[in-house]
């Protein structure tokens, strides 16, 4: 699956590509903000990306949703700050909240991927995985 990694602090960008990349997923990109997401979604665009809440630049991981969702692209909030379904206003399939273990990361992509390609259901979802 191709994902797409929105996140603003560089180790965890890395450390959660390495680790999506080992489990077999293709990494389109990193994006820092609004601007740069757009941009690497426009280039190639991924099945999902991960989305952290708050990012560079006054960016909002909402708004960078929003955004992904009008162009077909999953997103899952991957966050310190998880969002509530108000706020998330049916813009991503759910959230991992920070710190997460690369189990879950890895165990979520591979949700994603069951929703997208045979519609798996929420009770599906692993531990860790939050529906919005």
């Amino acid at each position: 699956m191709k994902i797409l990694i929105i996140e603003d602090e560089y180790l965890i960008a890395e450390g959660v590509s390495l680790t999506l990349q080992s489990a077999g997923h293709e990494v389109t990109g990193i994006a820092e903000d609004l601007s740069s997401a757009l941009a690497l979604a426009g280039q190639e665009r991924p099945d999902m990306a991960f989305v952290d809440i708050k990012l560079a630049n006054g960016s909002s991981g909402l708004d960078v949703a929003r955004a992904l969702k009008g162009m077909g692209v999953t997103c899952v909030f991957a966050t310190g700050n998880p969002p509530n379904k108000a706020q998330a206003g049916g813009v991503g399939l759910g959230y991992i909240a920070k710190p997460f273990s690369p189990r879950v990361l890895v165990q979520t992509a591979a949700f994603v991927a069951g929703v997208l390609s045979s519609g798996a259901s929420a009770a599906m979802a692993p531990n860790g995985f939050n529906t919005l």
